[in-house]
């Protein structure tokens, strides 16, 4: 009886491993086959304690099975082969696709392929390229030549304005420049007053670095720039150049990118070290602010040029202790970058609203442009805002 168990058990075991086995080896599509059952085995082992938790199968008797061939019906010791798979054959290609010349890679070949060139391709593209950079160095030559004539009559003009004090004066340094004199000159003589606008227009074609001054290398080198943009071809005489000065005045009254630049450059010129003078922001204001050049700081109930002036005057000027002496009064405070281009930011915004309505504590202006609406309001210049009628009347 036990030995009957254990070959029970072990038959069972069989099951279970033949179960698995074909598993993981079975084909594509097809159900796993089913073990057979060992002689004198039940459908569950006793001596086998794990299989009793297996379900019992039902078979119907009156079901026929499927036809396909199982593990059950193979004859003992009959190993199943898979069917045969065939695959469907590819079409023939025909001899006329098949056919096709390898590449000679021989000497022989290369020797072939050597002769089928023709030798007049190769000098036909040697002479090309040599007509391509001959042309090529011809136009750049050219350029160049006139760039050069160009340059010699430029230093000619500049040469005839400077006079033996200028070059004294720039011995030590070796590099050649206008004084304030000779500077005037050429201002007069392109159609430009030192006392308005027109300075600052001339100042930013040649390149000048300050007021009364104008390099040699500058002058030059903005010219060319200025006849490139026009046409090489013209010629840059003096009648060229007042010719291009005049236009460029008229364009600062309609053209606002210009007429930025043109401020932006006056701090170029007017600054010393890093910052400008309060006596010299103030005279470019009134310079750059003119209602003749179409940009007036002034709107229908303020001058505001006027009262920007006037604050500037109480705030940061120191007037001489005695006023009938020859002595001058003190700046307590000088212009840097930023607050020169904020003005003219905030220029542009009181001439859309004369209100102040735009500006806020909140914001970044510069602690002068804060102290300014301030000042406004206390003057009565402008009227408070409407919440600050509210705080006064709870």
């Amino acid at each position: 009886m036990g030995t009957s168990r254990r070959h029970e058990g072990n038959s069972g075991r069989s099951v279970l491993r033949t179960l698995f086995a074909s598993c993981f080896h079975k084909r594509p599509g097809q159900p796993p086959p089913k073990a057979p059952p060992s002689e004198g085995a039940t459908e569950t082992d006793s001596g086998d304690s794990s299989l009793h938790s297996l379900p019992v199968p039902t078979i119907n008797s009156n079901q026929k099975p499927a036809p396909q061939l199982s593990i059950r019906e193979a004859p003992p010791n009959t190993t199943i082969k898979p069917p045969d798979i065939i695959m469907p054959k590819a079409p023939k290609k025909s001899k006329s696709a098949t056919k096709k010349a390898a590449p000679d890679l021989s000497a022989k070949g290369a020797k072939s392929k050597s002769k089928d060139r023709s030798p007049l391709k190769t000098a036909d593209l040697e002479s090309f390229c040599s007509r391509y950079f001959s042309a090529h160095d011809g136009a750049s030559s050219a350029k160049q030549q006139e760039a050069d004539a160009r340059k010699k009559q430029l230093e000619a003009i500049f040469d005839d304005f400077e006079t033996d004090e200028d070059k004294n004066d720039n011995h030590d340094s070796g590099d050649p420049a206008l004084g304030a004199d000779s500077s005037m000159r050429y201002l007069e003589a392109v159609g430009a007053n030192p006392a308005d606008y027109s300075l600052l227009v001339v100042c930013e074609i040649v390149k000048a670095t300050t007021i009364g001054e104008i390099t040699k290398e500058g002058f030059v080198e903005g010219w060319s720039e200025v006849i490139e943009t026009l046409d090489a071809s013209v010629k840059p005489d003096l009648a060229t150049q007042k010719r291009y000065v005049q236009s460029r005045m008229k364009q600062v009254s309609h053209d606002p990118a210009y007429y930025k630049k043109l401020y932006q450059y006056a701090f170029v010129v007017g600054k010393t070290n890093k910052a400008m003078a309060m006596d010299t922001a103030c005279a470019m204001w009134e310079m750059l602010f003119d209602a003749g050049i179409g940009h007036e700081w002034k709107t229908a109930n303020v001058n505001w040029l006027e009262s920007w002036s006037e604050y500037l005057q109480e705030k940061f000027y120191v007037p001489p202790p005695n006023p009938d002496a020859a002595e001058e009064g003190k700046w307590t405070r000088t212009v840097s970058k930023d607050l020169w281009n904020q003005t003219l930011v905030f220029v542009n915004k009181t001439l859309e609203d004369e209100s102040l309505g735009f500006w806020s504590e909140e914001q970044a202006w510069p602690g002068i442009i804060d102290d300014f609406v301030v000042w406004c309001r206390e003057k009565g210049i402008v009227a408070p805002k409407a919440k600050d009628d509210m705080d006064v009347d709870e």
